[in-house]
């Protein structure tokens, strides 16, 4: 249920990152990581972890692709209940699609903090999605932070119960990764 909720934040969260890279080469990430946190009753917290992204330039946008099927949460029938949810059989990935134009690069030695909206696709439908992002540029390496909050209900996914217990269908969503430019 939560992991669900989790699984699809950190993807939504990896593709708003990887567009800051615009005027990078476009590879996959090093030092990659999404995190995604739901919440459920009584202070109940999930947090779901996937460090596998791949990004790619299709000329005028950067997509970030996030697997959903290798999600971690901690606890492997959690993990399971989560793919039921996303139903990763059919919908494997999460796609973040952000036009170059929408992303600002950092110069040598810089940081840019900004905001922009990009594409989300998860299970299966795709929906405009606003995220917040950090990039510094260290030589020839640009670091990116990103955060995110989707609400699953938005993405046609349906909230699982375990044992009378379900998670909110609101979700954080947080991204890091490196890219090298040149």
């Amino acid at each position: 249920m939560r992991t669900r909720d989790q699984i699809l934040g950190l993807s939504i969260v990896a593709g708003l990152l990887f567009p800051l890279a615009a005027s990078a080469k476009l590879a996959n990430p090093a030092n990659s990581e999404v995190t995604f946190t739901a919440a459920g009753p009584a202070g109940m917290k999930i947090v779901g972890t996937e460090n596998e992204l791949k990004v790619s330039d299709n000329g005028p946008s950067v997509v970030v692709t996030a697997p959903l099927q290798t999600l971690k949460t901690g606890i492997s029938l959690r993990d399971e209940h989560v793919r039921k949810a996303l139903e990763t059989n059919q919908f494997p990935t999460s796609e973040l699609e952000v036009q170059h134009s929408a992303l600002k690069a950092p110069k040598a030695g810089e940081t840019i903090t900004a905001d922009a909206t990009g594409s989300l696709k998860l299970h299966g439908v795709t929906k405009p999605t606003p995220f917040h992002y950090t990039a510094t540029r260290d030589g020839n390496k640009i670091k990116v932070t990103a955060t995110s909050h989707i609400n699953t209900n938005d993405f046609g996914i349906k909230i699982p119960s375990y044992l009378g217990i379900t998670v909110k269908p609101d979700v954080d969503i947080a991204v890091k990764f490196e890219i090298t430019d040149g």
